[in-house]
């Protein structure tokens, strides 16, 4: 067999051969994945400034995956009308703007999220705090809009002076809060996010038409996490940790859960403004009115519910790397603060983080980036070889030329001289047959 055989090749054996690869690999996948025993969706949508994703695993093959995806944006818009502080119609916008110190009606919803932030408010000494909301809207990260320089020291004592969980009542039965004072300002936005995750998954826990029912998922809410269920292979839910990193998304951690936990990060790596060089962080320290200065970089913490998790993982950033890894020891939390050091990045772990935290995998060299190039490169190089191997083998099959056109490389020729299309024994029109060399000189001489 000629070199030069391998040069004239069919098109169409090419595209069967990526096209075989591509199942191959898919089916490989599939199997690994238990998408034999379970129909697999993935989807996504925005919502409370960020996005969401779930990956569910559901029973049915007649049920559309659609129809999931609009069981949680429906459950996710209604959060929206209580708890959002973008919609002035909302629940606590309309709480926010009342200058009333009575009792002011909830939904239960509404109720026991403030509950629930207002006790990891009194037990974080107030370094969670729901009221900080006047001081997140100075510093531009609330609805207020962004700035580009810090606000004035006379604005942030004001705004403090709005400042304090003890200002607040929640009460259950009959639903409702109350403020002391006229110009109490609530903010959920550290804890509502994760109560979304919370009520997607309890929404799809109970989603069965008789058509499809969710066995397993993952719903995630601007990074708040919370799982549900085991998946049809048997392996838990794999979820990463982000590396602190602002330019670079890097995966620091891989971490297994497999209870239907839920995992919360914290951190001052995303939002954030810069003036004259200095790094103003959207997480506020109600204490001073400011951003935070440590060298705390992130925190994640894992809960039984994201609710928890995400208040618990703000209220440790606002202490800081040495405090809050004391803190959360103390109380017993699952929690791994990452702290920037002149060396790099130095990871503290608690205990009930170390003893449940026996499956999980750092990657501490590898970035998002650089896996998804890696597997594109593998792919494409096994497109290729599967391509040459079955060009290979019709070649010895056949023990003949390959029929087919030359098209673009008719300009190529062997070490005798002669063309690749006088190889082919169906030259396309632009080869010219045997004479295309004569006619490429013609062409060029017009």
């Amino acid at each position: 067999m000629r070199p030069s055989y391998l040069n004239c090749v069919k098109s169409q054996l090419q595209r069967q051969a990526v096209v075989l690869l591509v199942v191959g690999l898919w089916l490989s996948l599939a199997a690994g994945s238990g998408c034999f025993a379970a129909q697999v969706a993935k989807l996504d949508g925005r919502t409370m400034g960020t996005t969401w994703h779930a990956v569910l695993e559901f029973n049915g093959d007649d049920y559309n995956s659609g129809d999931f995806e609009e069981q949680i944006e429906v459950r996710l818009a209604e959060i929206n009308r209580l708890m959002s502080t973008y919609d002035p119609e909302s629940e606590l916008s309309r709480f926010n703007a009342s200058q009333s110190t009575d009792w002011f009606a909830v939904s239960p919803e509404t109720a026991v999220v403030i509950a629930a932030a207002l006790e990891v408010a009194k037990k974080s000494n107030g370094q969670f705090d729901p009221t900080v909301g006047p001081l997140v809207n100075l510093w531009g990260f609330g609805p207020d809009g962004r700035r580009k320089e810090p606000p004035s020291d006379e604005q942030i004592a004001a705004a403090r002076g709005k400042v304090g969980y003890q200002q607040v009542e929640a009460r259950l039965d009959p639903p409702a809060i109350r403020k002391s004072s006229p110009g109490v300002y609530l903010d959920l936005s550290a804890i509502a996010k994760g109560y979304g995750s919370d009520a997607v998954v309890e929404t799809l826990r109970n989603s069965d038409d008789g058509k499809a029912f969710v066995e397993a998922a993952m719903v995630e809410i601007g990074g708040e996490i919370r799982t549900y269920g085991t998946k049809s292979t048997g392996q838990p839910w794999r979820l990463g940790i982000e590396r602190p990193d602002s330019e670079f998304q890097m995966v620091h951690q891989i971490v297994a859960i497999d209870n239907g936990d839920a995992l919360a990060t914290s951190g001052d790596y995303r939002n954030f403004f810069a003036d004259h060089g200095h790094r103003y962080s959207h997480t506020i320290d109600p204490a001073t009115g400011r951003p935070v200065t440590h060298k705390l970089a992130s925190v994640t913490v894992r809960t039984p519910t994201c609710m928890e998790a995400d208040a618990l993982a703000t209220a440790l950033t606002v202490m800081g790397p040495e405090k809050g890894l004391a803190w959360a020891t103390e109380h017993k939390i699952a929690a791994v603060l990452v702290e920037r050091t002149d060396d790099g990045f130095r990871e503290l772990v608690t205990p009930a983080w170390a003893k449940i935290d026996g499956n999980s995998t750092k990657v501490t060299s590898t970035s998002a980036k650089g896996n998804s190039m890696l597997v594109y490169a593998v792919i494409s190089l096994l497109v290729f070889g599967v391509a040459l191997a079955g060009m290979a083998i019709g070649v010895i099959l056949s023990n003949r030329r390959l029929k087919g056109t030359c098209g673009g490389i008719a300009g190529l020729t062997d070490t005798s001289g002669k063309t690749a299309c006088e190889l082919c024994t169906n030259p396309s029109p632009t080869c010219g047959g045997k004479n295309n060399a004569e006619s490429h000189e013609h062409a060029e001489a017009h």
